[in-house]
């Protein structure tokens, strides 16, 4: 009991000394906003990501812990400091206690007792019991408010997996379960399926209209009936030495993030594809080419195809869409680009900063080329250039964050030069990054600085000198 308590209380200590560091980086004029003024939101804005990727968790995470802090009621705080609360029941009683503002230091003491007693999941119910006994007409006002409190959310699991919750009112979700339940019973009783296979199963269907169908040996079951699959639309990108069966670099799902090569492959096999030539790289396709063969080398997509335009004035272009059925499966699964960004980022990794400053591929942003391609001068990217960038970068760049980059800005690592575009960094692929808007004002206030290398490696360095790379596909 005394190392639980023990780590409970480091983790805590954790925390303070992380709220400290933000509450006093963002007292310090070292950020000046327009105008020369200092910005306190700001500060605390860059120490917040410093804070968040010195722990490697989220930017969410640590203003999660200056919110609760900043909130907690002296006895609750002290409890979470001498490790009597976990943190996850420090954060629920924060949460519970809220909306109570009259409450006593009996009440404070005897929730606290009851939230170190508890598993987790148990805590949030037993502080309800006992704010429902000190205030009887608690139960109803908060239940009124929780009525409004309808969410979907999706969240990324290990192994190409995801977990959907639900949550809102319980007899709507009551309602819900009870159609998934009854569509899941609708087979017959030698499907093979467990219980939980066929739940998941029955929820897909009942979410896009679909048919459960009994998977039993019984050729003649009544209950056999084929699958309908519902119009929907995901959107997975592979190279096409991959597609081709050449190479086995993964795919990615776009939103959602890598995808095994033989699972894209097979999934190519039944959706319509394109491909999106990387054309100051490789020579134009042969006529009348209707597969992504090697000599394209370029990742596939399933948005509509640009207008057509000559292949040597656009860096990226579209090739017609392509039906499905195109399903190769052999070749070398061995992916020596991937390897090859590997070994370069831990090499990048040995060098000094100074190093690191003359990595820089192109430091006037201007991907390589020496004549602007088509759309290079164009503030806003091309579909085409703004899809092969979201490929390569699964997440916004900066380190630990998972915001999809199809959410994200699709920043100028060198800015864009609105007055004199040409002697700006360049509207292509190798000046362009995902960023999320919270990243995004990071930079655009220099608080952080970020840079292209070679093979798209972006470095980054904090406000203290502190280096991150991300490679393509992290």
């Amino acid at each position: 009991m005394s190392a639980k308590v023990e780590a409970q209380a480091s983790f805590a200590r954790t925390v303070a000394a992380s709220c400290s560091y933000v509450h006093e980086e963002s007292r310090r004029p070292a950020v000046l906003g327009p105008g020369g003024v200092f910005d306190a939101d700001a500060a605390e804005a860059c120490a917040v990501a410093e804070v968040a990727s010195a722990l490697s968790v989220s930017t969410g995470t640590v203003t999660e812990w200056l919110f609760l802090i900043r909130t907690a009621r002296p006895a609750v705080q002290g409890a979470f400091d001498a490790g009597r609360l976990a943190y996850a029941a420090f954060r629920t009683v924060c949460r519970s206690l809220a909306r109570v503002p009259n409450a006593t230091e009996a009440l404070l003491q005897r929730v606290i007792a009851a939230a170190s007693r508890c598993t987790p999941g148990a805590v949030a119910s037993a502080i309800d019991r006992i704010l429902a006994d000190f205030d009887a007409d608690w139960h109803r006002v908060v239940r009124e408010r929780a009525a409004s409190e309808r969410s979907a959310t999706v969240r990324k699991r290990p192994r190409d997996q995801a977990e959907l919750t639900v949550r809102g009112p319980a007899e709507q979700v009551a309602a819900v379960w009870r159609a998934i339940v009854s569509a899941a019973h609708g087979v017959c009783a030698t499907d093979p399926r467990p219980l939980s296979a066929r739940l998941f199963d029955a929820a897909h269907a009942v979410l896009t209209g679909g048919v459960v169908g009994c998977e039993c040996a019984d050729q003649d079951c009544e209950r056999r009936v084929p699958v309908t699959r519902p119009d929907t639309t995901a959107v997975i990108v592979l190279d096409a030495a991959t597609a081709a069966g050449l190479a086995g670099e993964p795919g990615h799902l776009v939103g959602w993030g890598p995808v095994p090569a033989d699972v894209a492959r097979t999934i190519a096999g039944d959706a319509t594809w394109q491909a999106l030539i990387t054309a100051a790289r490789v020579p134009a396709p042969r006529a009348g080419c209707s597969c992504p063969c090697p000599q394209h080398d370029a990742p596939i997509d399933t948005e509509p195809p640009d207008p057509p335009v000559p292949i040597e004035e656009r860096e990226v272009r579209r090739t017609r869409r392509m039906p499905p059925g195109w399903t190769p499966t052999s070749g070398n699964v061995r992916s020596a680009h991937a390897r090859k960004v590997r070994e370069q980022v831990e090499y990048l990794r040995t060098l000094p900063p100074s190093a690191l400053d003359r990595a820089v591929e192109n430091p006037d942003g201007h991907g390589g080329f020496a004549v602007p391609p088509a759309g290079a001068l164009a503030y806003r990217p091309s579909e085409a250039v703004a899809a092969l960038v979201t490929a390569l970068y699964p997440t916004c760049v900066h380190p630990g964050c998972a915001v999809p980059s199809e959410d994200c800005d699709l920043d100028h690592v060198v800015p864009f030069d609105h007055t004199d575009p040409r002697r700006g960094g360049w509207t292509v692929t190798g000046n362009l990054e995902p960023l999320c808007r919270r990243h995004h004002g990071l930079k655009t206030r220099r608080q952080w600085h970020y840079r292209m290398l070679r093979d798209g490696i972006v470095h980054i360095r904090d406000s203290h000198g502190t280096d991150y790379l991300t490679a393509p596909g992290e």
